[in-house]
């Protein structure tokens, strides 16, 4: 009878010490079911590597702002936001990889690739399984249109090639030859071709035009050529930092003193810091200063917590392209009230107001990209005079 009970109270005291081992692992399990997970891909080994890795960089920063900001609520339940980041190896095949990596994690909502072909790739796998894509400084076409029910831009490059023209011509009224220098990318294509269209509409004279092979670092020839014609400015079109330092700063060393521009540079501030001073003038683009005090709160807010947790990348444009991009769609989550990408996908591309990290917007597209798929809002130029930058919004 003395053993039965002894072996009784082992036995409670085993369930006792189970149960208090079993709790946290429950807690947890019960946490899980209120995240909701965003996934990320872009490159973090490969050749696009060093121009990416802010977005890397940017998964755990966006995470905490917005958990920060409450997550979302769904239902009556909170979800934690958590950013799933995968490598695509700067590749597509890599971005295939990546993209199935996710799906077998559960995620429907994706960041896609920067780089034009690699999202192109993942494209009829995304759309088969209902994978809604988002991303910020959308450029080409190609990217979203009819055929792509669940891919999105949170802004496109396309829209600001206006805006430029209208900057250029209240600070720049006796430019009439514009030289275009331009990256050979296939995502400039489409934009190279509403420059074009911009140009001829506002009674401008196309002086020079030749595409660049890409990695290109002596524009020395280009430019001989280019400056031959005699142009009044220069727009680059699409150009990330490296290649329009070096044709900046090669194009004044040919004593060439006009305006030079283009839809994206990419971050003024690191722009800025590659030019030879005596040449960082008369240079802008349609993308804002993140360093303004002209910045919305939630800029401002996000550039604290970069500031904080990430101490080798000064804080720049790329950290914020996550954020971008995630803000609406979790508007039109909550909007929603479904995790289901269809419903989702059908809420963001009717909401009439979205908030954006640089204030109001709405949706648009139908008009160029043929779906309302592509968020609207004001456009940011920032220009470079005498070493320092200057910034403004345009609303149209």
């Amino acid at each position: 009878m003395m053993r039965t009970r002894e072996l009784l109270s082992v036995l409670v005291v085993c369930c006792v010490a189970l149960i208090f081992l079993l709790l946290p692992l429950s807690k947890s399990f019960a946490a899980e079911a209120n995240v909701f997970k965003f996934g990320l891909i872009t490159s973090a080994t490969g050749p696009m590597a060093p121009a990416f890795k802010s977005l890397l960089d940017a998964s755990k920063p966006a995470e905490d702002l917005f958990n920060k900001r409450g997550g979302i609520t769904v239902k009556g339940q909170k979800y934690e936001i958590r950013i799933i980041p995968e490598d695509d190896q700067s590749s597509p095949a890599g971005g295939i990889t990546a993209l199935n990596r996710l799906m077998q994690n559960g995620i429907k909502f994706v960041y896609a690739p920067q780089f034009m072909v690699t999202n192109l790739a993942i494209a009829p796998i995304a759309e088969e399984a209902k994978i809604l894509r988002i991303k910020g400084l959308g450029v080409g076409t190609e990217e979203v249109g009819p055929k792509l029910r669940y891919s999105f831009y949170a802004s496109a490059n396309i829209y600001h090639v206006p805006v430029n023209y209208t900057y250029l011509a209240k600070n720049y009224p006796k430019v009439k030859k514009i030289a275009i220098i331009s990256p050979d990318d296939p995502g400039a294509k489409s934009v190279r071709e509403a420059t074009e269209k911009e140009i001829h509409k506002r009674g401008l004279e196309i002086a020079f035009e030749e595409a660049f092979k890409l990695g290109t670092e002596d524009f020395y020839p280009i430019l001989t050529r280019a400056l031959a014609t005699k142009p009044d400015a220069i727009d680059m079109v699409l150009s990330i930092a490296p290649w329009s330092a070096g044709l900046i700063n090669q194009s004044r060393e040919l004593d060439f003193t006009g305006p030079i521009f283009a839809t994206i540079f990419a971050d003024t501030n690191v722009l800025n810091s590659m030019l030879t001073p005596k040449y960082a003038h008369d240079i802008f683009h349609s993308q804002p200063d993140v360093w303004s005090p002209k910045m919305k709160p939630i800029v401002k807010d996000y550039r604290a917590i970069v500031e904080q947790e990430i101490k080798t990348t000064p804080f720049n444009l790329d950290h914020t392209l996550v954020i971008e991009a995630l803000y609406p769609l979790l508007q039109a989550i909550q909007e929603a009230q479904s995790f289901d990408t269809e419903k989702v996908a059908t809420t963001l591309e009717n909401m009439k107001s979205i908030d954006t990290i640089y204030g109001p917007g709405r949706m648009g597209g139908q008009e160029i990209f043929g779906i309302n798929h592509v968020i609207r809002r004001a456009t940011p130029i920032s220009r470079i005079m005498n070493g320092k930058v200057e910034f403004e919004f345009f609303e149209k």
